[in-house]
């Protein structure tokens, strides 16, 4: 193992990064402080640094499965990580699917609401601006922190790490309402996800109650911070043990499926042309591009619409409809 220093070479609101004798491996420490609102907000949350540290470690592991790149090596003590090095960019990557928070401050909006598709914005990283919300232009022409390629490659990284939380923790009766990411580059130039995977970034709702299960509990006075984070690593856990299926059941809907399928407009066509050549024949000359194609019905299990309408689409292009010489159209209603 690395020897690791005691002097840190940065210290954030809630964790320190120390060198250690590898010149590309960092060690990263979680401590109990809790902050909000850019710090202007400060306590201690007994235990919270060695929850974070290991809800950070198990969800990089679970991401890293999933393909995803990180800057996660190992676990090496109760409240550390070792973790690559890499220069961060000075964004905050977020990721909305339900309205809360400044969402709802900035627009007006009543808190709980699902959005109709996940949102990705970006923030610029600066406690001193109070974080302030970017448009792309600002990011590449005026501060030149990033370019379009990166952004594109962020918000597509950005979006699958969302549909991977959203089917996990689905799974254990959770709500993934929001999360903040941060990204970086390694030595090498690839980009990877950095910074921690906790409740202090994530915005976590029981799927049954709305129970707040992240750091609102501490922003909010709402109490019972400890045992918030403490179920949160319960449920992480189970999650990974697959101890709770039946919660994707509970607490998801059924959708009516229909799937058309016709061929493209230049393909040929020889079971339509004989189908028109026969109506034509008997008399329906108004008749003409005929096609004849498929409809697929079905039901499907899942937590949204829009949730429905993404695994439907993946089902048409892997199975359902030859992307070559066919086309295809989706309806989904809710079930119950």
């Amino acid at each position: 193992m690395p020897s690791l220093s005691t002097k840190p070479i940065y210290t954030g609101k809630a964790k320190d990064i120390f060198e250690t004798e590898e010149e590309n491996t960092l060690r990263a420490f979680f401590r109990d402080s809790a902050t909000a609102f850019n710090a202007q907000k400060k306590g201690e949350i007994q235990n919270k640094g060695k929850i974070n540290a290991t809800i950070s470690t198990l969800l990089f592991q679970l991401l890293e499965e999933h393909g995803i790149k990180t800057h996660f090596i190992k676990q090496i003590s109760e409240n550390e990580l070792l973790i690559k090095r890499v220069k961060i960019i000075p964004l905050e990557v977020i990721v909305r699917n339900i309205t809360a928070g400044s969402l709802c401050k900035r627009l007006g909006i009543k808190e709980g609401r699902v959005l109709k598709s996940p949102i990705v914005e970006f923030s610029y990283k600066d406690d001193a601006l109070g974080d302030p919300l970017l448009t792309r232009s600002y990011i590449i022409n005026a501060l030149e922190i990033s370019d379009e390629k990166t952004l594109n490659q962020i918000s597509q990284i950005t979006l699958k790490i969302n549909e991977i939380f959203k089917d996990f923790f689905l799974k254990v009766g959770i709500k993934v309402v929001d999360f903040k990411l941060e990204y970086g580059f390694d030595k090498d130039g690839d980009l990877l996800l950095a910074d921690e995977l906790s409740p202090d970034n994530f915005r976590f709702w029981d799927a049954k109650t709305n129970e707040k299960l992240d750091k609102d509990r501490f922003r909010q006075d709402l109490g019972n911070v400890e045992g918030a984070y403490t179920e949160m690593l319960k449920r992480v856990k189970e999650g990974l043990n697959n101890k709770n299926p039946q919660f994707s059941i509970l607490n998801s809907q059924f959708f009516i499926v229909r799937v058309q399928v016709l061929p493209k407009k230049d393909i040929l066509d020889p079971q339509g042309q004989a189908v028109e050549k026969a109506l034509k024949s008997l008399g329906y000359n108004e008749v003409k591009d005929l096609k004849i194609g498929k409809e697929i019905v079905f039901q499907i299990n899942s937590d949204s619409q829009q949730h429905a309408q993404e695994k439907v689409k993946e089902m048409c292009d892997k199975l359902l409809a030859n992307p070559v010489i066919e086309d295809y159209t989706v309806e989904i209603d809710s079930s119950y």
